[in-house]
């Protein structure tokens, strides 16, 4: 899917807009910008030239603070100043108002989809159409599309590699998510980031006396459908193989699991879906989460 994201006048114009907001949503949107361009092929962003005309909170409007060298900044405002000017230099400059955005937007799919990118929420447009920078990020406007336009197993697996860089996704996962991509992609996309944001801050920050305990307390922090658990009875159906460092393959038991008992559509029906995972072993497959199997239980 390509990505066209558009920064417009809007995306600067605030009543409320502090220089302390304005450093700090900057600083957030330079960083995310190394993720975008990372995949550039498939992220195409925009100016909208007026952009340039519109004032920031410290009097001067967006091109004297890009392009003047008389401005009295150091340090980490400086640096950001010079690599706001960078970026904004390599950016094609179009007309299109907010009004055709809109109708782009409206006519989003798995070829293309059309976003805005901002320093705070623009008035009249869903959020998940826009990245707004005191709120989300890049990865929150990919994921949210993934899950709306999500195309074939193969298509969604390697696009979730992308966009939830944290985990690794096991092979089995292009098989085994065939079977209920079509009615869970939504709650899959949902599930995932829970445990690629939250479970991974969870670990790093608290302690629990057992891997049952620290469960509970994520699927309550991340707002799951239903708590997730250790399996029960014999565990040679979970074990996959990675690799680690050295390149040789470790067998492991990948037996916590979250449930996908619910259906994007909402219906009354109880499923018995889930996504199997390993917390990470050090030196095998980057210590990242695993996750092993996202499909029908096993």
């Amino acid at each position: 899917m390509i990505a066209n994201l558009y920064i417009i006048p809007q995306s600067f114009n605030h009543d409320a807009f502090s220089s302390e907001f304005f450093f700090l949503s900057l600083h957030n949107l330079i960083a995310d910008y190394h993720n975008l361009v990372k995949y550039k092929d498939e992220n195409k962003i925009y100016i909208q030239e007026d952009v340039f005309y519109i004032d920031l909170p410290n009097g001067i409007n967006l091109a004297e603070f890009v392009y003047s060298n008389d401005l009295k900044l150091t340090g980490k405002e400086k640096s950001l100043k010079q690599t706001l000017s960078n970026i904004l230099m390599k950016l094609p400059q179009v007309s299109t108002n907010i009004d055709e955005i809109k109708l782009e937007i409206s006519k989003n799919s798995i070829d293309s989809s059309t976003g805005i990118i901002s320093l705070f929420p623009i008035d009249n447009i869903a959020l998940d159409n826009q990245i707004v920078y005191d709120v989300n990020s890049w990865f929150h406007f990919r994921r949210h599309h993934l899950g709306l336009f999500f195309g074939d197993s193969n298509y969604f697996i390697n696009e979730c590699v992308k966009y939830f860089p944290n985990i690794f996704f096991h092979d089995n996962n292009y098989s085994s998510v065939d079977k209920i991509l079509k009615d869970f992609a939504l709650k899959i996309i949902k599930h995932l980031v829970a445990l690629h944001d939250v479970l991974p801050m969870i670990m790093k920050n608290e302690t629990f006396s057992n891997h049952a305990d620290l469960l509970v307390h994520f699927s309550s922090k991340a707002g799951l459908d239903e708590i997730a658990t250790l399996e029960g009875g014999s565990k040679t159906r979970l074990k996959f193989k990675f690799k680690n460092i050295k390149g040789k393959i470790e067998e492991l038991i990948c037996e916590p699991h979250l449930k996908l008992c619910t259906n994007d559509k909402g219906d009354s029906k109880y499923f018995q879906n889930r996504i199997y995972f390993h917390f990470g072993k050090d030196k095998v497959e980057e210590s990242k989460i695993l996750v092993a199997h996202i499909g029908e239980h096993l």
